[in-house]
């Protein structure tokens, strides 16, 4: 049987970032996000606030007149009565091979991202949602890795260019999201963030020992340049990569 995920009480990684951008935090009912912006204005508080809460109720009533949305783990069909937010779940999901509710961090990220550029004009935003990030930024943008507590691979961030993307992780062993994978960390670069969280369950999923990673890897060989950018792979010490990742220490 596989033994519990350990929980990450305090989220000590929103604490390092850089000098030339403003971070803030929003949280309402179960969604806790992260906001770092170069333009930084107060009135960002309530908006963002604002929008965190309408994606949060349209989503919790189409969950509640559509069960199968919350609960299935394979994707579902198309509602084209559904809110937006639920829309691009069902379209990403359908395209990461998972079910719906696996893009649901990257989800918030994404929409948060898109309504604070086109409120503020903002040059570089950057969304974190449980460690499911969306990122629009006219420069360099590096993402650290936390793989495990110990891990070496701790020391590498992933150096993104100037552009959109979303970067999403998923772990078999930390955080409380369902799993069914071992792998410490499991992270896609993606066009978009619910691309990148649906990929990242998916891959996650497959990744039971280190004798895995070259067949995940091969796994994502079609999905590559389209649809994700870059994987990366980390599980009891060693790591796979594929496509345009680049690392620095």
């Amino acid at each position: 049987m596989k033994s519990s995920k350990i929980p990450i009480v305090k989220r000590f990684y929103r604490e390092s970032y850089s000098k030339d951008i403003t971070g803030f935090f929003v949280k309402y009912k179960y969604t806790d996000i992260w906001v770092g912006v170069d333009n930084f204005d107060l009135e960002m508080l309530d908006f963002t606030y604002e929008t965190v809460k309408r994606l949060y109720n349209e989503l919790e009533d189409y969950i509640r007149k559509n069960k199968e949305f919350k609960t299935s783990l394979v994707p579902i069909g198309y509602d084209g009565n559904a809110p937006e937010i639920a829309k691009k779940m069902i379209e990403a999901s359908n395209t990461a091979g998972v079910g719906p509710m696996a893009c649901v961090a990257g989800a918030f990220s994404q929409l948060v991202g898109k309504n604070l550029i086109e409120k503020y004009k903002s040059k570089k935003v950057i969304v974190e949602n449980g460690g499911d990030i969306y990122i629009n930024s006219f420069d360099e943008t590096r993402i650290g890795i936390f793989s495990n507590f110990d891990s070496e691979f701790n020391r590498l961030s992933i150096v993104l260019s100037s552009g959109e993307f979303g970067v999403c992780s998923s772990s078999g062993k930390i955080g409380h999201s369902l799993n069914f994978g071992n792998a410490d960390i499991v992270t896609v670069i993606a066009k978009n963030s619910l691309i990148a969280d649906g990929f990242a369950t998916k891959l996650s999923n497959m990744v039971k020992i280190s004798g895995d990673i070259t067949d995940v890897l091969e796994y994502t060989k079609s999905f590559l340049e389209d649809v994700i950018y870059g994987v990366v792979i980390i599980i009891n010490g060693k790591m796979g990569v594929i496509g345009n990742v680049r690392f620095e220490i």
